[in-house]
């Protein structure tokens, strides 16, 4: 069966929080690396209220069969008492980065 790849995004409350979390699952190879965009602006609900936060998404590329131990090390982590961590497959990617991702995440 030929590894598959996952997206994952976690939306963090600032940039030092993404920067943390992404050195940390780099460096445990939980990830082959990670993208921090900008503020986004979110609107959500919370025990009954609506809230609104500025909010900075954290993108990490991984192997799928490494989403349990990503996502646990995320939360331990993570500020958040429920953290959004969510991962999309990715269909195709160029088969030389696949094989770096492969390379860079732990066996």
């Amino acid at each position: 069966m030929a590894t598959r790849f996952i997206d994952v995004l976690v939306t963090c409350p600032d940039r030092p929080s993404a920067e943390g979390i992404a050195h940390a699952c780099i460096e445990e190879r939980l990830a082959a690396c990670a993208n921090i965009g900008g503020d986004i602006g979110s609107i959500y609900r919370w025990k009954d209220v609506i809230e609104q936060a500025n909010e900075v998404p954290l993108y990490l590329k991984t192997r799928a069969d490494l989403f349990g131990r990503l996502s646990a090390h995320v939360k331990a982590l993570h500020p958040y008492e429920v953290p959004c961590i969510v991962a999309v497959e990715l269909a195709y990617l160029d088969e030389v980065y696949a094989n770096w991702l492969a390379e860079n995440t732990r066996d």
